[in-house]
Parts: structure tokens; C-alpha cells; sequence
């Protein structure tokens, strides 16, 4: 029936079980096999012609190694495996391919990764040729397929000073502490908060002009203290070949952002985060109706998991109040709504920040004041909610299946959804952990 097989690698769990599969196929019918890569663009970051070479060359490494370990894998099950590394659209060089080597089957894995991301559906809509999407079994996927691998870690004799630098300057979230190759703490922006006296959480720190947060570095360097003495200790981690979903639940038992992932020695290897297991799922091809049979629950839509105390102000709002209400609440967020609840647009800390940086009057009445440190005096500031919230509100209905809610929560990066019924009345809210506790019910 196939008699040239077509299987496309990104170097996700997605393409791993493809070439599985493929591998399968090509047995059993004989069939010669193909693995194709597509390198489909550069990152923007690589702005000079100098490292728009070195980027070339890495992710042209990657995949280099990428077909190397394929095409073993395929020697292991007494087959000859042909290899195509092709730069250009994802899809279309797929199907190009197909086309111009006549290929009978592709075999493409469900999910995202390094140039594939997202095209499964057009490789399906657009082939000269049959096409099987290759899902992923979730219960079968160890945390060292999900995990970040090039992790930042940091000595216990760093200085804190240091320490806040590094988190700022390379985006970090949190920074292992290793001794010996085993870890042996660890630093959030909640550690620095609580026992660093740090004035703001780590991304509002990144949104300070640079004398405001040299003045924080040179704070901390005053006082001589080091990682050592802030640090989480003992570190919850997770050994890289159990379960992603072990992960999951551990997250939510600890109600933790992050696990350190550690291998049988004892010694780092990864961090596995909320957002790569969402990513896992949003790439492992699980639809709304595959879903709760992966996680054993009855949550199938937005409206099962959301909660419902948001916090709100109105357009006309007093800007003091909004700012009083951002700090009473964990979420560092209100939702805009008018007199019938319907939304009209959302406030973040952050944008009270980049406010405050607008604001230039002297003393506690500036906003930045008040979020730098806990005046006495209360606020008299003026303006209103309307005129600084961002009228851009990512939404879904209650009815919205809990893979398009993660599918959307992972592409634009975001850790909360507002919910909203068919005339955009504000219902509730879905976050990462409410999703990830979801995810969670099947191993507590």
C-alpha cells in the first residue's frame, strides 16, 4: 500500500512518536523511509550577520543530530533510513517533498518544537497524500522530554546583590543553587520578596529605569548577605525519569511554580516549570474530547475549572483605589467592567509601574513611590482605571474545551484567561494552576 513514507522531525515528544510509528509502517509494508526537518526562521534576536550565522549553525547542528540519532534508531529496527534537512515554511517544504519524490504516507507528530510548530493541520489539509498525525500518549512522556535542559544554577557564596542581577538580566524566574554538582537550595523572586527585603517581585524589577534598580543591587550589596542565607532549602525536585504527570501533581500538591529535576545521582539536569508541561499538552496533539481520558477527570471546559472571585473596578474608578486594590490581591490584576459586569479591559501591576514612571511628581504621591515601598500617607493620585487599562482582554467562553484554553494560555504566553459569557459579561477567570491541578487529579 505505502511504498515511500514521509515522517517529519522537530525534536518534540510529537516527532518522536511519528518516527515510532513511521518506523512501524515502513516495516510492515516494506516501505522506504524519509525523515524531513525543516528549518523554518531564524529568531529575531539574531540581528547581526555574524550571529545569524552562529544561530544557523546551531539549530543546523540540532537537527544534524537530530537525524543522526533517527536514523540509528531506524538501523536498530533493520531499516534504511534517507534524511532531508530543508529550510523554509514548515509545511510547505514538507509538502513539497512529498510531492517531488512520491511519497504515498507522511507521518507528522501532533505537537510543536523546532520548526514544525503547529503545521500538522496544514501538512493534512494541503499533502498530495495520505497523512497521519502521530499523538502523543501523556502518561507515557518522562519529565526529561518536557524539561529545560541548559539551566542557569548559581554557588551558596553568591552574592545576593549578584544573585537579583543575574534573575533580571537573563529573564530568570527562579536559579537553582548547586554545590558539588547536587543541589542544594533554591531562589524565587518570593524568596527574595520575603527574606531579602527586595521592594518588588522579579518582573516588575524588569520594567524599573536602571538607577531605580541599581539602587535595589547596590542595596543588597551593602548589606553582604549571599545566596546561602535566602535560599529554599531542602529543594523539592523530581528524578527526570518519572512521569510528567507525577510533576503535575506534585506541583499542585506543594502548590510550586517549578521543580528542579535531578537525575538518580542525585545531580541537576533540568527545570521543569507549569508552562512546559502546558506546553507539552498544547504540543502533544490531545483534543477537548481526548483529554479528561488522559487525565482521568470530568473537567472538559473553562467554565469546569474557572474561579469566580475576580476583582473589578469600574472605567471611572479612582486610580488610588485601583492601585489599593492591585496590592490587596494575589492575582496583581483587576478586570475593567462596566455597570453590567461587561468587560472592558484589564490593569497589571506592571502597567501601574510603567504609569508610575510617567508620573513625575516628587514623593509618595507618585505611584512608583507607593509601589516601592508601604506609605503611611494614602494616596492622592489623579486619573482613572480607563486611563491605563489595557482595552486588549484575552478571553474565552465557559464552553471553551480545556485543550483550545491551554492551546491559547501557551501561544501567547499568558497565565490567566478571563471568562466571559456570549455578551462579554465577566464569569470567572482560569489560571495555570487551576489548569495544572486538573492535570494533577489523576495521580492524587
Amino acid at each position: 500500500m505505502y511504498k515511500h513514507i514521509l515522517v517529519a522531525l522537530d525534536g518534540g515528544v510529537g516527532s518522536e512518536q511519528a518516527l515510532k510509528q513511521a518506523i512501524a509502517l515502513a516495516r510492515a509494508f516494506g516501505a522506504s523511509l524519509t525523515a524531513i526537518s525543516v528549518i523554518e526562521k531564524l529568531p529575531a534576536y539574531a540581528a547581526s550577520a555574524g550571529e545569524v550565522e552562529e544561530t544557523r549553525g546551531e539549530i543546523e547542528r540540532f537537527f544534524t543530530k537530530l537525524h543522526t540519532n533517527a536514523t540509528k534508531i531506524a538501523q536498530a529496527a533493520s531499516l534504511e533510513m534517507k534524511s532531508a534537512i530543508r529550510m523554509g515554511n514548515a509545511a510547505q517544504a514538507v509538502i513539497r517533498y512529498a510531492e517531488e519524490n512520491g511519497v504515498n504516507l507522511i507521518v507528522v507528530g501532533g505537537g510543536s518544537g523546532h520548526g514544525l510548530g503547529g503545521t500538522a493541520d496544514k501538512i493534512t489539509e494541503n499533502a498530495p497524500c495520505s497523512v497521519l498525525v502521530a499523538r502523543v500518549n501523556l502518561s507515557a512522556v518522562k519529565v526529561k522530554d518536557a524539561m529545560t535542559r541548559t539551566v542557569t544554577h548559581i554557588a551558596p557564596s553568591m552574592p545576593l546583590n549578584e544573585v537579583l542581577q543575574l534573575l533580571v538580566e537573563k529573564q530568570l524566574k527562579a536559579v537553582p543553587v548547586v554545590d558539588g554538582g547536587h543541589i542544594v537550595g533554591i531562589i524565587t523572586g518570593g524568596d527574595l520578596l520575603a527574606r531579602a527585603g527586595m521592594d518588588l517581585r522579579l518582573s516588575l524589577q524588569r520594567t524599573l529605569p536602571p538607577e531605580i534598580l541599581s539602587h535595589q543591587i547596590q542595596k543588597l550589596a551593602a548589606e553582604g548577605r549571599t545566596a546561602k542565607d535566602i535560599m529554599t532549602s531542602p529543594v523539592i525536585t523530581i528524578v527526570e525519569d518519572e512521569p510528567v504527570l507525577q510533576a503535575a501533581a506534585l506541583m499542585s500538591q506543594k502548590n510550586i511554580k517549578r521543580l528542579p529535576v535531578v537525575n538518580r545521582q542525585g545531580e541537576l539536569v533540568g527545570i521543569i516549570s507549569r508552562l512546559d508541561i502546558l506546553a507539552l499538552v498544547a504540543a502533544s496533539g490531545v483534543t477537548a474530547e481526548m483529554l479528561p481520558t488522559v487525565i482521568g477527570s470530568s473537567a472538559r471546559m473553562a467554565g469546569d475549572i474557572m474561579f469566580r472571585d475576580v476583582p473589578t473596578v469600574m472605567p471611572d474608578t479612582p486610580l488610588n483605589e485601583v492601585v489599593n486594590k492591585i496590592l490587596s490581591t494575589p492575582l496583581r490584576r483587576v478586570v475593567v467592567t462596566d455597570e453590567r459586569r461587561r468587560v472592558l479591559g484589564i490593569i497589571v501591576d506592571t502597567q501601574l509601574v510603567k504609569a508610575g514612571l510617567r508620573d513625575r511628581r516628587p514623593g509618595p504621591q507618585n505611584i512608583l513611590a507607593h509601589l516601592l515601598h508601604a506609605p503611611v500617607d494614602p494616596l492622592s493620585l489623579e486619573g482613572t482605571a480607563g486611563d491605563v487599562m489595557n482595552k486588549e482582554v484575552f478571553s474565552v467562553r465557559p464552553d471553551t474545551p480545556l485543550a483550545e484554553v491551554i492551546q491559547l494560555m501557551v501561544q501567547r504566553r499568558i497565565k490567566r484567561l478571563v471568562v466571559t459569557d456570549e455578551e462579554k459579561r465577566l464569569m470567572g477567570m482560569v489560571s495555570r494552576e487551576s489548569i495544572l491541578n486538573v492535570l494533577a487529579e489523576s495521580k492524587l
